[in-house]
């Protein structure tokens, strides 16, 4: 019987969005709290509310991303992206901290469609215990044949 594991892409997606989730809470809450009430504030509001917002939105998607759900990839795209276009927005206005941004994101990006990660997500019927790697293709599997041997279980 073969295990399930952790695609080591996908290891690393997750540590990257780990550091980025207590990034993200960290910096909102202390800028939250050098905010301290000032009504005219509003866009530095708007900004902990992004950060916090997508802090949860990671982190829920981490956790589908460990359970195998197909669908947990694209919201971390989508804020992968946006983090991206703030670094890109960052650096435009002469500060070098948008690098951070835009290499954590792009890391994340490429490493989520990396064929180990796709095909540990798109092999999600496999009852646990039994993955033996991306799923056969439809027609070789119902010939049964493969590569011109037969296929026994």
């Amino acid at each position: 019987m073969v295990r399930r594991v952790l695609p080591n892409y996908l290891w690393l997606v997750l540590a990257i969005l780990f550091v980025q989730i207590i990034l993200n809470v960290f910096g909102g809450a202390v800028l939250l709290y050098a905010l301290g009430g000032q009504p005219e504030a509003g866009l530095l509001y708007a900004v902990v509310c992004f950060a916090l917002l997508a802090s949860i939105v990671l982190a829920v998607s981490a956790l589908f991303l460990v359970l195998r759900t197909p669908w947990a990839r694209y919201p971390v795209i989508v804020v992968e992206g946006l983090s991206m276009a703030g670094g890109l927005m960052s650096l435009l206005t002469g500060s070098a901290a948008g690098i951070t941004n835009l290499a954590l994101g792009f890391a994340v990006i490429v490493m989520l469609y990396q064929p180990e990660v796709r095909a540990w997500l798109s092999d999600v019927r496999t009852p646990p215990g039994q993955w033996h790697g991306p799923a056969t293709p439809v027609g070789m599997a119902a010939s049964g044949r493969l590569q011109g041997r037969n296929v026994t279980d």
